[in-house]
C-alpha cells in the first residue's frame, strides 16, 4: 500500500513539474502541442509576460512561433485572452507586453543582487533592445509598430489558389439537383463525394478543380450539370497550413504558416534579418533550387511588392550576410546604414536616403575609407556622384552649407524698407536706396555711411553725401560690394528728446514730449485738465541757459508765477513753454476731503463719525457718541490706529535692521512690527476729567475707538497648573490669582510673570533686593506666566575649547608666579 502511494505521489510531482516547464519554456520549447492554457496559473502567465518583454516580442509574433511549434489556434486564443485581461498590454507600443513585478519581488531581487557600488540599473526598468539597429535602412519593417504582412483570411477564394492536402473545399450544387458538402483534401490529394467517388484535386487551381469536379459529377448521378439545369460552386472553406524554414533571421526556425502567406509575412514572423543580414539578396529556395532573390529596397523605396510572392510547403528562406554596406552621415533626409549592390553609385545611395536636406552642401562630400592598414579620406565632387561606386565600410559625410551670403547688401536707417537686398552687378548706393522705396522725410541727406567688410573680416566706414549720391555724383554714388551695409541717419536721432514736466493738481501728472509752440494751455489739456483742488496760482520753473557761473549766482532755475482760471480762458494760459520747463499746479489752501473715524463698543451711538476738526480728540468723539452705556468698562478702552503706507515702510526697515542686529531668522519680530495697526491703551476716566491733556489723544483718519463691556473675570494662563478664569476680587493680588490656578509649574519663569489689562497695557513684577512688588490686577485682566527658556548643554567641541582655554590660563599663572 505504501508503495502505491509513493508511485502516485511521484506521478503527481512529475505532472506538476511538466506543467511548470511548459509554462516556463513556452518560448523555448520545441513541441507545444500538449500545452493546455486552462492549466496554467497566474504565476505562469506572469513568467510568460516577462519572457515576451525580455525578448522584445509582440503577441502576433508569439502567435506565429507558437503555431509553428504545434500549439493549436484555439489554445493560443485562450492564452492571448488571458494575457490581455491581466492588463499586460504595454501602453507604449501596440501589442507589446510589460512585466508586472511586485514590490516584494523587487525588494528581494535587490537584496539578493546587492553590491558595494550603486547600480541604478537594478532600480530602473529598461526597455527591450530592438532586434535590428534602427539606423539600418529597412529596420523599420521589423519594429513593434510596423505592418506584420499577415494575409487577409476573409478575402474571396483566389482562382489561382493551388489546392493541396489538408485544404477543405465547399462543393455546392443548386438547381434541379442539389448537393452541399464540405470536403477535405486527403494526404494523397483526393476528395471523396458520396455516390461519385474520389476525385484528385491536389495541384489544381480552384478554377481547374471546379471544372474537373463538374465534369466528373456530371458523368455520374448529377447529370443535370451537363445540361445546365444545375450549377456548381466550389469555394475554399478552410486553408491548409504549410511549413517554411527560415535561416539567417533574428529568430530562425521552422514556421507553420497559412498557405496564403507570402515571403514578407514569413520574414516578419522571423524578426527580419540580423545585424549582418542582407536586405537585398534574400533567397527563396524551393525544391532545392533558387526560386527568387528578394530585394526589400523595392518595397521601401517604391512600394513595389513584386518580390512578395506566395509560399509553398517546405519552402526555405535564406538570409545571407550582406556583401557591401556603407554609412551615410550628415545632411541627408534619412541618414543611416545602406546596403549597396554591384554597379550602384553614390547617386543611387542618395536616392535611398531621400536626397539632400535643404541645408546640405551639395558641391562635394567627404568619404572616409578603410584600407588594409589604416583609414583614408577622399573628396568626391558633384560631377562624380553617378560614377563613384562605394566600397564596403565607407562612411560618406555630407556637410552643411556655410552661414554666409555670396550676394547680400543691407540698408538701414531712414528709408521706407530697411532690409537685405540682392547685390546685382553694377549696383550703386542710389540704386539700393531706390530698392528700399527711397528716403523717409526725416532722413539726414548731408551724410550717409557704408560699413564695408574687408578681406581680413575687419570693418571700415566710407562716408558719402546722400543728396549728391542720389544726384548721380560718381564720387559719392559708389559701387557696392558683398556684405556692404548702407546707413542713412534720421534728423530725429541727431537731436535731443526734449521733455516738459507738469505736477500737482492735474489728473495725469508726469513728463510730456516737448514740441514747438507748446503752450501752457496745451500741456494742461494733455494732462487731463485741473482737479477740483487746483488753485489759480501756477508756477513755471525754467532752465537758465548760461555760459559760466559766477560766485554770487546761486540760481537753480528761473521762476515764473502766473494766475489762470479753471476754464483756461485767460491770456496767461497761452504762455509759450520751453524745453525742460517744470509746471506746478498748487492745491487750494485747506482743501481736505472729510475724514471718518469709528466708535464701537459700549457707547450710546456707535458707528462712523466724520471729523469736525483737525484737532478733534478722544473726549470730543466720546461726547458726540452720547457717552457710555451702563455696562461699559472705561478702564478697558483702547484706540486702534491704522498705519499709513509711509509708517509701514519705516516699520519694515526697522524690523529688518533689528533682525539683522539680533540675528533673528524667525518672522515673529517682523510680524509684530509690520502689522496693519497699533493698539493704544486709553485711560478714559482720566481723559474725561482732564480733557485736552496729553492723554486725550488727537484722533486721525480711520481710527477706531473701542470701549469694552465690563468683564468681572481674571484669566490665568501660561506655566500654571491649570489655565483658567476666576472671578475678580479686589482683595486678591497677583500671587493669590496664581494660587487659584493651582500655582506655578515646574518650568515656570516666576520673576517674568506679567499682567495684560483689558485696554492692552501690560505690567510686570518689580524686584528690589529680596522684595517683590506685584502689579495690580483689574477686572478683565490676564495673568501670564512664561516658561523658562531651555538650557542647552555645552557640546563636545565647546567643552574642549573651554578646557584648552583654562589650561592655557593656568600655564600663564604658573609662569607669572615663578618670576
Amino acid at each position: 500500500m505504501n508503495k502505491f502511494f509513493k508511485i502516485l505521489s511521484l506521478l503527481l510531482i512529475l505532472l506538476c513539474s511538466t506543467q511548470y516547464l511548459q509554462a516556463q519554456d513556452i518560448l523555448k520549447g520545441k513541441d507545444l502541442s500538449q500545452v493546455r492554457v486552462d492549466q496554467l496559473s497566474d504565476a505562469d502567465i506572469a513568467k510568460l509576460k516577462t519572457q515576451l518583454t525580455t525578448a522584445g516580442m509582440m503577441i502576433d509574433q508569439a502567435e506565429q512561433m507558437a503555431l509553428a511549434k504545434g500549439m493549436s489556434a484555439a489554445e493560443f486564443a485562450k492564452l492571448k485572452k488571458r494575457l490581455e485581461t491581466s492588463g499586460a498590454a504595454n501602453s507604449e507600443g501596440v501589442g507589446k507586453l510589460k512585466s508586472q513585478t511586485s514590490p516584494n519581488k523587487l525588494s528581494a531581487e535587490k537584496a539578493n543582487n546587492s553590491s558595494d557600488s550603486l547600480d541604478t540599473g537594478n532600480y530602473k526598468e529598461k526597455p527591450p533592445k530592438p532586434l535590428i539597429d534602427p539606423l539600418i535602412f529597412g529596420s523599420e519593417l521589423y519594429t513593434s509598430l510596423s505592418p506584420n504582412f499577415e494575409p487577409n483570411m476573409k478575402l474571396a477564394t483566389p482562382l489561382n489558389y493551388v489546392l493541396g492536402p489538408d485544404d477543405q473545399i465547399l462543393v455546392t450544387i443548386y438547381g434541379v439537383q442539389q448537393y452541399d458538402g464540405d470536403l477535405l483534401v486527403s494526404a494523397e490529394g483526393f476528395i471523396t463525394i458520396p455516390n461519385v467517388g474520389q476525385i484528385k484535386v491536389a495541384g489544381l487551381t480552384i478554377e481547374a478543380a471546379t471544372q474537373k469536379i463538374k465534369t466528373v459529377m456530371g458523368n455520374t448521378v448529377y447529370g443535370y450539370l451537363k445540361s445546365g439545369d444545375s450549377k456548381i460552386s466550389v469555394t475554399l472553406s478552410k486553408i491548409r497550413s504549410i511549413k517554411v524554414l527560415i535561416i539567417g533571421a533574428n529568430r530562425p526556425a521552422t514556421y507553420t504558416l497559412s498557405s496564403l502567406s507570402t515571403v514578407f509575412h514569413a520574414l516578419y514572423a522571423a524578426g527580419g534579418p540580423t545585424a549582418f543580414g542582407s536586405f537585398r539578396e534574400i533567397e527563396l529556395i524551393r525544391n532545392n533550387k533558387l526560386e527568387k532573390k528578394i530585394d526589400l529596397y523595392k518595397l521601401l523605396l517604391h512600394g513595389d511588392q513584386s518580390d512578395n510572392i506566395g509560399l509553398k510547403d517546405n519552402d526555405v528562406i535564406r538570409i545571407p550576410a550582406y556583401k557591401k554596406r556603407i554609412e551615410l552621415q550628415g545632411q541627408v533626409k534619412r541618414p543611416g546604414y545602406f546596403e549597396v549592390l554591384p554597379n550602384e553609385s553614390f547617386a543611387d545611395i542618395l536616392d535611398f536616403a531621400s536626397g539632400f536636406t535643404d541645408t546640405a552642401y551639395k558641391a562635394s562630400i567627404k568619404i572616409y575609407q578603410q584600407s588594409d592598414k589604416e583609414r583614408k579620406v577622399q573628396d568626391l565632387t558633384a560631377t562624380d556622384y553617378t560614377n563613384y561606386q562605394p566600397q564596403s565600410g565607407d562612411v560618406l559625410v555630407i556637410s552643411k552649407i556655410l552661414n554666409r551670403f555670396q550676394n547680400r547688401v543691407k540698408i538701414t536707417g531712414a528709408v521706407f524698407r530697411p532690409d537685405a537686398y540682392q547685390l546685382s552687378p553694377g549696383l550703386r548706393v542710389a540704386d539700393l536706396i531706390r530698392k528700399a522705396d527711397g528716403l523717409k522725410e526725416d532722413a539726414f541727406t548731408g551724410r550717409g555711411q557704408i560699413i564695408r567688410l574687408q578681406e581680413d573680416l575687419t570693418r571700415s566706414i566710407i562716408s558719402f553725401d546722400v543728396k549728391k549720391a542720389l544726384g548721380g555724383d560718381p564720387s559719392h554714388n559708389s559701387f557696392l560690394q558683398r556684405e556692404d551695409e548702407v546707413f542713412i541717419s534720421s534728423i530725429l536721432d541727431l537731436r535731443d528728446s526734449f521733455k516738459v514736466t507738469i505736477q500737482g493738481e492735474v489728473r495725469l501728472p508726469g513728463q510730456y514730449e516737448y514740441v514747438e509752440n507748446l503752450s501752457l494751455k496745451d500741456l494742461v489739456l494733455q494732462a487731463g485738465g485741473f482737479t477740483d483742488a487746483a488753485y489759480k496760482n501756477i508756477e513755471i520753473a525754467r532752465l537758465i541757459k548760461r555760459d559760466s557761473i559766477s560766485a554770487t549766482d546761486n540760481r537753480a532755475s528761473s521762476i515764473i508765477n502766473a494766475e489762470i482760471n479753471g476754464d483756461l480762458t485767460s491770456s496767461v494760459a497761452n504762455i509759450q513753454l520751453q524745453a525742460f520747463d517744470v509746471i506746478t499746479i498748487r492745491r487750494k489752501a485747506g482743501y481736505t476731503i472729510p475724514e471718518t473715524v469709528t466708535v464701537a463698543g459700549q457707547v450710546q451711538y456707535p458707528g462712523p463719525y466724520a471729523l469736525s476738526s483737525r484737532t478733534e480728540r478722544v473726549s470730543d468723539l466720546l461726547k458726540r457718541a452720547g457717552g457710555y452705556t451702563p455696562d461699559a468698562y472705561p478702564e478697558g478702552a483702547y484706540l486702534k490706529r491704522y498705519k499709513t503706507d509711509l509708517e509701514k515702510s519705516k516699520s519694515q526697515d526697522v524690523a529688518k535692521k533689528l533682525q539683522k542686529n539680533i540675528k533673528d531668522t524667525s518672522s515673529k519680530v517682523l510680524e509684530e512690527i509690520v502689522r496693519e495697526y497699533d493698539q493704544i491703551p486709553l485711560d478714559l476716566p482720566l481723559i474725561m476729567k482732564s480733557t485736552g491733556s496729553v492723554e486725550d489723544l488727537v484722533v486721525r483718519f480711520k481710527d477706531e475707538l473701542f470701549i469694552p463691556k465690563f468683564d468681572g473675570q481674571v484669566k490665568i494662563s501660561g506655566a500654571v497648573l491649570l489655565a483658567t478664569q476666576v472671578p475678580y476680587q479686589n482683595k486678591n493680588n497677583m500671587k493669590d490669582y496664581i494660587n487659584e490656578a493651582g500655582g506655578f509649574n515646574g518650568d515656570a519663569w516666576r520673576k517674568k510673570a506679567y499682567v495684560v489689562y483689558a485696554n492692552g497695557k501690560a505690567a510686570t513684577t518689580k524686584h528690589f533686593f529680596f522684595f517683590k512688588f506685584y502689579p495690580k490686577v483689574l477686572p478683565g485682566s490676564e495673568l501670564v506666566v512664561p516658561k523658562k527658556p531651555e538650557k542647552k548643554g555645552a557640546n563636545t567641541g565647546e567643552i574642549i575649547g573651554i578646557s584648552s582655554a583654562l589650561a592655557s590660563l593656568a600655564g600663564v599663572v604658573i609662569a607669572i608666579l615663578k618670576l
